[in-house]
């Protein structure tokens, strides 16, 4: 592990949550469409409502455990649409759910767990309560993910190496095109191919091109990797398996 470059790796993630179910179906409203309820799979009899809050990813376990901790203590459960909790409870029951869930024990995530490779991790911890005509379940999911980082062409850790040996699919604009705005558009596939890089010489299939040392490139490690010379911008990624042929 040692021999990846720092920015190459996995850094770990968390995703506190809270998720209200109902006993009765109710129907889910969705940028003004109405989706039908499903009974949940992993408690029966309950059927899903709308998360409690704003889907936040933090940096360590303490974090998110203490995100949780303070939701609950304010009933603070309104979600990145505005919905709040159907329902309310006293400052008592409040003080309950707190001590039950920093008793709830924590599974600390396997060291080796690429989430590239192997299936995602059960909650690493998951309280539930029963409060009336609805289940609200407290959970933290480990969510691990490398960063976006900036490197120049001739460095060691730039991303464009984590794309060694793949095939990958090059697109490009002409920086002409740019507008005024800086959006990006009519992105063109230029290459697909194996990609193999030999100095500062880029090859993807049969195209081939050579780069300044210094051109910068921006990316995330395995995943895609941003870059431009005089006349194009170009963006690099894996070719998926579902991806046109």
């Amino acid at each position: 592990m040692n021999d990846i470059p720092r920015e190459w790796q996995l850094e770990p993630h968390y995703e506190p949550g809270l998720y209200w179910f109902s006993r009765e179906p109710q129907p889910l409203k969705l940028l003004g469409e109405e989706i039908p309820a499903t009974e949940s799979e992993e408690y029966p009899g309950w059927y899903f409502l709308h998360r409690g809050d704003p889907m936040r990813i933090v940096n360590s376990l303490e974090e998110a455990l203490t995100t949780l901790k303070s939701r609950l203590k304010h009933w603070n459960m309104e979600d990145l649409l505005g919905r709040r909790a159907p329902i309310e409870v006293s400052n008592k029951v409040r003080k309950q759910m707190v001590i039950e869930l920093l008793n709830t024990p924590i599974v600390t995530p396997p060291p080796d767990y690429d989430p590239d490779r192997d299936k995602p991790l059960p909650p690493l911890l998951s309280c539930k309560w029963e409060l009336g005509d609805y289940l609200l379940v407290a959970s933290i999911d480990y969510t691990p993910f490398r960063p976006e980082f900036s490197a120049h062409f001739g460095q060691p850790n730039n991303p464009i190496r984590s794309l060694v040996g793949q095939v990958c699919t090059l697109d490009a604009i002409d920086l002409e095109l740019l507008d005024e705005d800086g959006e990006e558009q009519d992105w063109e596939e230029i290459a697909v191919g194996t990609v193999s890089l030999e100095g500062n010489r880029l090859t993807v299939g049969f195209w081939s091109h050579t780069f300044d040392e210094n051109t910068e490139v921006i990316g995330v490690a395995y995943e895609e990797a941003n870059f431009k010379d005089r006349e194009k911008r170009y963006y690099l990624s894996p070719r998926r398996s579902n991806d046109r042929t």
